[in-house]
């Protein structure tokens, strides 16, 4: 979804917020009515790029309302046509440009097949011919290519920055299938708890990579949280935001523009201030809250009214909202939107923690689903081209647990073992391990933020997980047994189980599919 230029500030930021510095309140009145005397303007720096994350709006405050504060300009109208045509031209022959994924100000994504991967991306292209600031297009490449060093995975990485002779840049990202948060929020009001608290903590850890590498994202928003088809929750539109050691006031803003979408927008950030990575967590603080209760915590017939109130009005308690929201989540939120950036959680690694002990099933990745096991092990077997009969459900129901089928937050005991045998390194995050009980298999599989490490009683194997692909092969010996098998890139193909069962295979299809490492 696209970002908003808020206004104008008549002045520069005040400088830097100082931890335990005087509210925001004291001067929010006078800075909000300064940011609003300028002119409005509609700003494209990026988002999600489903389409009706783009194509079609249906917030929480009416369209029309939000298109009458937010001032869109007529006259940036995008010719569509040649703009597909420049970008055609500029990606070369590798790629053939495809549908129109959304548009809006002067750019657009567009679904585009790269022929060499044999896969869609997304691509974001900028038309340089609509911008009103000569300074935008180094911005754009500057933001975009630092924004591309961030490796994650709930962060939707970014392939390629380009331009086409001074006509149009363009970023090349994975296309992501499934909706955005938005278009959640669209088709079921509100959502579970659990989903609600599950998206939270996965934002959390995306932000806290960023925030580890000097990137404030600046325009947290439902829009630009998307799940792709396994429920897994990527962050998009780090176009705009900078490397903290980069910015200054000046650098921060265009002539004192202030960069964000209204009711998103942190107390500090809609009063034109300095902002820094807990600008984020009070913008996901929002997300939460309308997550929850269905609607944002501010709304306003104007954007000074929405940034006023940010600045100023406490929100209503959630829990007086929606009554099944646990009051030890009901308190982190609160946290979240503490006018006082020292007031909120100072890193997003301890906002993800405070989810996991406020909630601890926002420590799973995927969404809350409710999928019965006969259904489950069907799918299995469908997936490994065997479906059988009843007594096939039967032998997968009865059957004997994993020996180890453990997601994170994975125990210290656990973690600490794994790192002694060099199998989860430095640093790295472990996110699922798993053992079977047979007696033929010795082994354990460790997947990590980084790496997929098959651990043996005589050695450690380890691949950077974004080489690796699980499948599962049909053993008739000794009776009904599947292997799981390795594909890695640009080596040979490593057989990491022997002879697992049915309850296995069940057990471990889905956290794989999750974790993007089987079809």
């Amino acid at each position: 979804m696209f970002s908003r230029l808020v206004g104008r500030t008549v002045g520069q930021a005040d400088g830097d917020r100082r931890s335990g510095g005087p509210p925001v309140r004291q001067s929010a009145v006078s800075r909000i009515i300064a940011v609003a005397r300028g002119q409005w303007s509609r700003h494209h720096s990026g988002g999600g790029h489903t389409a009706s994350s783009h194509t079609r709006v249906t917030p929480a405050v009416p369209s029309a309302q939000r298109r009458a504060f937010l001032g869109f300009a007529s006259a940036m109208s995008l010719d569509l046509a040649t703009l597909r045509r420049r970008l055609q031209k500029a990606l070369g022959k590798e790629f053939t440009v495809g549908d129109l994924l959304g548009e809006g100000g002067f750019a657009a994504v567009f679904r585009v097949r790269d022929k060499s991967q044999n896969r869609d991306v997304a691509v974001k292209v900028l038309d340089l011919g609509l911008t009103h600031s000569p300074g935008l297009a180094e911005r754009f490449v500057r933001e975009a290519r630092t924004s591309g060093q961030l490796e994650h995975p709930h962060i939707v990485p970014i392939y390629k920055v380009g331009g086409y002779k001074n006509e149009v840049l363009y970023i090349v990202m994975r296309c992501v299938d499934g909706p955005s948060v938005r278009q959640l929020l669209e088709r079921d009001q509100r959502l579970s708890v659990v989903d609600a608290a599950r998206i939270a903590r996965q934002v959390a850890d995306a932000l806290g990579y960023a925030h580890g590498r000097g990137i404030v994202h600046r325009d947290v928003k439902p829009d630009n949280v998307l799940l792709d088809g396994s429920g897994h929750v990527l962050v998009t539109d780090f176009g705009i935001a900078k490397a903290a050691q980069e910015a200054s006031v000046s650098q921060l803003t265009t002539e004192g523009m202030v960069v964000g979408t209204p009711h998103y927008m942190s107390p500090e950030q809609a009063t034109g201030e300095r902002v820094d990575g807990r600008s984020d967590i009070y913008a996901l603080g929002v997300v939460l809250y309308q997550m929850l209760a269905g609607t944002p915590p501010f709304e306003g017939e104007s954007a000074q009214s929405v940034l006023m109130k940010q600045a100023t009005v406490d929100a209503v308690p959630i829990r007086q909202l929606r009554g099944d929201v646990p009051a030890a989540l009901a308190g982190v939120i609160e946290r979240m939107l503490a006018k006082n950036p020292a007031d909120r959680y100072q890193t997003a690694e301890e906002l993800s923690r405070a989810l996991v002990d406020a909630l601890p099933g926002a420590a799973r990745d995927g969404l809350h689903t409710r999928r019965g096991i006969v259904a489950g092990v069907v799918r299995v077997l469908v997936g490994v081209g065997a479906v059988a009969g009843l007594g096939l459900v039967a032998f997968a129901v009865f059957s004997r647990a994993p020996r180890l089928a453990v997601s994170a937050p994975v125990p210290d005991s656990l973690t600490q073992a794994l790192r002694r045998q060099r199998a989860l390194p430095t640093g790295d995050v472990a996110l699922y391990v798993f053992a079977p009980r047979g007696t033929d298999d010795t082994t354990l599989l460790l997947v990590t933020r980084r790496v997929v490490s098959v651990v043996t009683p005589h050695r450690v194997r380890v691949y950077p997980r974004d080489s690796v692909r699980a499948r599962y092969q049909l053993s008739l010996r000794g009776g009904l047994a599947f292997r799981m098998i390795l594909s890695v890139q640009r080596a040979r193909e490593d057989t990491a189980f022997r002879s697992l069962s049915i309850r296995d295979v069940y057990e471990m299809t889905p956290r794989l599919r999750q974790l993007r490492l089987s079809p």
